[in-house]
Formats: structure tokens, C-alpha cells, sequence
């Protein structure tokens, strides 16, 4: 998870790691720090952007991939997920690979995915083999067919500029928000007329009361009065609860300079 201030706005990623505890929390640091340096200083203009955001996925994806080694059982199957959100003025971008997911929400038009699940299921979803409605129960709902490490090169999905309303909101989450806890739920957290921080806790304890055994990121980012404003939320099983305190201060001190 990582914020910076950036060459034209904001950048916001949401990295969930994968292939062991120590192989995917480095997977997932790497993911971050690579996005965020190839990001930050960028001078582009807003029209070659979508190609420099998957450029910059892919440099995360080298990074992560030189540093597997089939000899070590801790990093040779780790990988990432990845979700980056770019703002530039009222507008914003989606660049992501994996199952991390992004969402709009929106007073009057209520909660909507920007990003689509890189997984083996809802390919069959979307080739009329499965259900939406049985998708999430399928023994395969889990298995991803695309992250970044796993492979030399990785297909990267990068949305359309959106240009967002006062009190927009936008969500990045992994999948143990979205894993557990389904877009209704989402979105009717969502609608309460609450600070960020206050739902960005809520939604977590809502994945956590549903017996969420997987890490818990939440990154909420609201859009007002020319200014933006970003809570962060990390929890997970008490293993990695002392591992992110840190990473929890970081997040709350900043918040509260802005």
C-alpha cells in the first residue's frame, strides 16, 4: 500500500502480495515501490499517460520476477496483485493486474467497478460458461490467470480518465475486502454519511466479522472542494498485525496533516 504526491496530482497503489508470507509481503513492497518511482516524476502529458502507467507495470513486473529464485522456497513462487490510481486534477486513471480491484462510488449513481478480475473465473464468466451468481462459490473463484512476477511479462489492463464529482469516492481494495464482503455491503458502507476513516474501518471490520482469513487492505480516497482526501486502512491475521502497525501510523499521521 503507498500514497505520494506526484509530477500532476496524486498516486495511490494498493499491492497484495502472494506465494508464501516473507515471498509475498516482499513481492507486494517491490510492486509499490517500483509503481511509485516510475509514477511520481513523470512529466507526460495526459494523453500518453495510460501507456506509461503500463510500462510502469511492467518494470514492476521485472523487478518482482529477477528477484524469484527456484532454489529459495520463499520467493520462487511469490508474486503480486496490483491496483494504481492516478489523479490529475478532478480526473482520475486505473491501471491494474490481478484481482486488487478499484471502485467508483458516486451519491446518485451508487457503486461501480473500474477494474475487472484477472482470474480464471471470471474469464468463464464472461465467456457465458459460469454464472455471475455462481462465480463466487466455484472451487476456481480464487485462481488468478494473470500477476505481476509470476511470469517474464504480464498483460496490463489500464481504464479510460474518469472525471469525478464533488463527494466521489473511490475504493482500492484486495481481495480480502472484496473476497468476503460483496458490492452491496460495499456500497451501503459506502452510503453512510461518515468520515473516510470511519468507513474505511467499518469495511474492514466487516470483512474481519465474516471470518476474512486473508490481509485485509483498504486505501479510500474522497473527491471535494478541489482537494483530495485519502484513509488508508491494513489489517490481517494477528501475524501481520504488528508487521503493518507502522505502516498504520504512517498512514493516520498524514491524514492528519491534510
Amino acid at each position: 500500500m503507498g500514497w505520494t504526491r506526484t509530477a500532476y496530482g496524486n498516486l495511490y497503489v494498493v499491492a497484495d502480495g502472494m506465494g508464501g508470507y516473507r515471498g509475498g509481503a516482499l513481492a507486494a513492497e517491490l510492486t509499490v515501490r517500483t509503481l511509485r518511482e516510475q509514477l511520481a516524476p513523470s512529466s507526460t502529458d495526459e494523453a500518453g499517460f495510460r501507456e506509461q502507467v503500463r510500462q510502469a507495470f511492467l518494470a514492476a513486473n521485472q523487478v518482482v520476477y529477477q528477484r524469484r529464485r527456484s532454489d529459495d522456497p520463499e520467493t520462487r513462487d511469490m508474486g503480486a496483485t496490483g491496483v494504481a490510481l492516478i489523479t490529475w486534477g478532478a480526473r482520475i486513471l486505473v491501471g491494474h493486474v490481478g484481482d486488487s480491484r478499484a471502485y467508483l462510488w458516486r451519491r446518485k449513481g451508487g457503486l461501480k467497478h473500474l477494474t475487472r478480475d484477472h482470474t480464471r473465473m471470471e474469464g468463464m464468466v464472461e465467456s457465458g460458461l459460469v454464472l455471475p451468481d455462481q462465480a463466487a462459490a466455484h472451487p476456481d473463484a480464487g485462481i488468478l490467470d494473470r500477476a505481476i512476477g509470476h511470469l517474464q511479462t504480464v498483460e496490463v489492463e489500464v481504464g479510460s480518465w474518469i472525471d469525478l464529482n464533488c463527494g466521489d469516492m473511490v475504493l482500492l481494495c484486495s481481495d480480502g475486502l472484496c473476497g468476503y464482503v460483496d458490492d452491496v455491503e460495499i456500497a451501503e458502507v459506502l452510503s453512510t454519511k461518515s468520515e473516510p476513516q470511519t468507513l474505511a474501518d467499518k469495511l474492514v471490520d466487516c470483512a474481519l466479522s465474516k471470518g476474512g482469513e486473508d490481509n485485509v487492505t483498504v486505501q479510500l480516497v474522497r473527491f471535494g472542494d478541489a482537494s483530495w482526501r485519502s484513509i488508508s486502512n491494513l489489517l490481517g491475521r494477528p501475524m501481520v498485525l504488528i508487521l503493518f502497525s507502522a505502516a498504520i501510523a504512517a498512514v493516520a499521521t498524514w491524514a492528519a496533516a491534510v
